[in-house]
């Protein structure tokens, strides 16, 4: 009897112990084997974190990434390979690397920041790792003064000055300003560049847009922004009303007159037949 016990026991055993062995084998813990787990980044840059995720499972699974913990202004995305992606598909024992981008902004405040990363698997299983973000403010720069809204004709050139200050700790260098356009329009800015700006120096760009005659009248948004080496200002947005040359309205206004005379003319010599 006692003999038959430890049998049933040993079985009982090996019979667990087999159960736990598929367990782990078909669904083991999710794993993060690369992972930067600390950043040091310029306040309006962009900070990357990579991710290696390994399916050792027999079967492919998807991975649901997010991160919690920071700033609600912060802009979080993933990408994979280039792409951005939501989910990761990951097929039996391989692995995939995912990179986390956190896009910080040139008025985020300095501090050290703390996220948890999360990679959810089809199933439910859930990787947890914590990470930091560091935001300096060295380089900064800021658009302080600028036209929000201005009129222009076809075929006329417009100007308009915009101010930017270095609000950073310390000097940027060739500090120019970008400004998006429609493509046949032509900008000239004075200065095209400047070579160095102190801290707390400031700089007024001067430009000169040329639009071309055959634009239509329209509503026209620009994007401006003050680019350096270091670092670059926020995006201004000011719209540009774009109406039709006035030399066309002049020559619509003496046409009309001269067609009007003409008419005079000819119905003053049919009423003297």
């Amino acid at each position: 009897m006692k003999q038959k016990f430890n049998f049933c026991q040993t079985v009982a055993v090996s019979l667990l112990f087999c159960l736990l062995l598929l367990i782990l084998i078909n669904y083991p813990p999710v794993r993060a084997d690369s992972l930067t787990q600390a950043q040091n980044v310029q306040a309006g840059q962009t900070a990357l974190f990579t991710v290696e995720l390994r399916n050792e499972t027999s079967a492919s699974h998807s991975y649901t990434p997010t991160l919690a913990g920071l700033p609600a202004d912060l802009g979080i995305s993933f990408t994979q390979n280039g792409p951005l992606v939501e989910k990761v598909d990951i097929p039996p024992q391989t692995a995939a690397q995912i990179v986390i981008r956190v896009e910080t902004k040139s008025d985020t405040s300095v501090g050290t920041y703390s996220g948890l990363f999360t990679a959810t698997r089809d199933d439910g299983l859930m990787l947890q790792m914590p990470l930091a973000l560091m935001v300096e403010n060295k380089y900064a720069l800021q658009i302080t003064n600028q036209s929000l809204n201005l009129a222009a004709f076809s075929g006329q050139e417009f100007t308009f000055d915009l101010t930017a200050v270095n609000s950073g700790a310390v000097a940027v260098s060739h500090v120019a300003l970008q400004t998006e356009v429609p493509s046949k329009w032509i900008v000239q800015t004075d200065p095209v560049a400047v070579d160095s700006l102190a801290p707390g120096a400031s700089v007024t760009f001067h430009a000169r847009v040329l639009v071309p005659p055959s634009q239509v009248a329209i509503d026209q948004p620009l994007a401006l922004t003050v680019r350096s080496d270091q670092v670059s200002s926020e995006d201004a947005k000011v719209v540009v009303r774009v109406q039709k040359s006035p030399n066309f309205l002049y020559g619509a206004g003496a046409l009309t007159i001269l067609v009007a005379a003409g008419v005079f003319v000819y119905f003053r010599r049919k009423g003297r037949r």
